[in-house]
């Protein structure tokens, strides 16, 4: 399933110490989409974080490298109408040079979700939803403790 055919969209939703990615279905048709427990899925979703700052800057944190010892490529199905949540912790997903944005604790931020599922003959064969799906951007108070271990 291609991104022009389904009617996937993604939402975030910013709590005190965690962050609630949603991926729903508006479709008429059920979605699948890699689960993250193996490495189809694993790096499907990625989060994009930029400053208030007239510079703006952006920072795209993505899961670090993980070794996979049992692999196959399991996805979920959400059913037309459905959702799917993912919740992003401090210590789940471990973020890949996290310290790069270490400095913005102190900051407002923005975040956005991103799920990017790139084609494959998996994806073919099992009818998997392939296409780039962002959310719009919400606004994430210090201490961002949904990101970082420590205030």
């Amino acid at each position: 399933m291609t991104a022009g055919s389904s009617r996937l969209a993604l939402d975030v939703l910013v709590r005190r110490t965690q962050l609630d990615v949603i991926i729903d279905n508006h479709g008429t048709d059920s979605v699948r989409v890699w689960d993250r427990s193996n490495s189809w899925g694993w790096n499907t979703l990625s989060l994009t974080v930029a400053t208030l700052s007239p510079s703006e800057s952006h920072f795209t944190l993505t899961p670090k490298v993980r070794a996979f010892t049992r692999n196959g490529p399991g996805f979920i199905e959400i059913p037309a109408g459905g959702s799917h949540l993912t919740v992003i912790t401090p210590d789940y997903p471990e973020w890949d040079q996290l310290e790069r944005i270490a400095h913005l604790r102190g900051e407002t931020l923005r975040v956005q979700a991103n799920l990017r599922i790139p084609p494959s003959p998996e994806a073919t064969v099992l009818g998997v939803f392939v296409g780039e799906v962002d959310s719009q951007w919400q606004e994430s108070q210090p201490p961002h403790l949904w990101l970082f271990t420590e205030p």
